[in-house]
């Protein structure tokens, strides 16, 4: 099955909400930045987030989030578009094997979020996170930043073949809509966290499937409003030329060194990790303009 993404409404009780299937974007961003176990676990779960949070963002919109922890882990960026598209990587690749969640995630974090136009800021927003756990602190992220109640939850499970790793990847989240009753609100968000629901997610099932066990109980509930977006998948819009952006970005002494040494300069994109070499001359050009 395709992946796919889809945002709605639960009618009569003012919560949106948006839901993925990632595995195959999960599978290619992974097995390009050569992940291990835990580390693929915790990429693909972000990734997914964010194509969750972008989903609901205006047409052209952009989301870029940046977790910074201070344990074994250090840094995840994932960059997800309203239209679907997303990259991501995950520093260190290679997590190690460990139970301990202070070991990998230290002490305070903090995560970053920039939503953008055609490169242009719209908004930006930090919050320390501490909930060891990147797509509970995404999540934290939005009710503290953004000051919207929201919950989130995504699930991974993998195959034992390095060359198709990931079985299953998919996630939800729930925001709530102006003048949702709280209470109802946080009922719906703790069903996210119960084994029915959960054991729906490790299986492709049907979105309205998946919102019933949310919701269909409650008093209010008169249906979905459901609305297909764009496919989620990998796309890296790097280029030479970008890399030349890059290079103008150096300082002086820098820029000195590379003239010195007279050797081509080699920038690897920390998304897709395509290299591209810049002869002398490229990036003087490059300083130039």
């Amino acid at each position: 099955m395709n992946d796919q993404l889809t945002k709605g409404h639960f009618k009569g009780l003012n919560i949106a909400f948006s839901c993925a299937v990632t595995t195959q974007t999960v599978n290619e961003i992974v097995i390009r930045h050569n992940c291990d176990p835990i580390a693929a676990h915790i990429l693909g779960r972000s990734l997914t987030g964010a194509l969750l949070s972008a989903a609901i963002l205006p047409e052209d919109n952009r989301l870029n989030v940046c977790w910074k922890y201070k344990g074994t882990l250090r840094t995840i960026v994932a960059d997800a578009g309203q239209d679907g598209t997303v990259r991501a990587f995950i520093s260190p690749a290679q997590l190690g094997e460990t139970d301990n969640m202070n070991d990998l995630y230290g002490d305070l974090g903090d995560l970053q979020a920039v939503v953008s136009e055609d490169g242009k800021i719209l908004n930006s927003g930090t919050a320390p996170v501490s909930l060891q756990d990147a797509i509970k602190d995404l999540a934290f992220y939005h009710c503290v930043s953004d000051q919207v109640e929201t919950g989130m939850t995504a699930l991974i499970g993998f195959n034992p073949d390095p060359e198709n790793p990931v079985q299953i990847c998919q996630g939800w989240m729930i925001q709530a809509l102006p003048d949702c009753d709280l209470e109802l609100f946080e009922r719906v968000r703790q069903r996210m966290d119960e084994p029915a629901f959960r054991d729906l997610l490790t299986q492709v099932a049907e979105p309205e499937q998946a919102a019933a066990v949310l919701v269909a109980d409650e008093p209010g509930f008169e249906g979905f409003h459901m609305e297909a977006c764009s496919e989620p998948r990998f796309v890296c819009p790097c280029s030479k030329e970008k890399m030349s952006a890059v290079v103008r970005t150096l300082p002086i002494p820098e820029r000195m060194e590379i003239v010195q040494k007279k050797e081509p300069l080699t920038i690897q994109c920390q998304f897709c990790n395509a290299r591209y070499e810049l002869s002398i001359d490229d990036c003087i050009t490059a300083w130039k303009a």
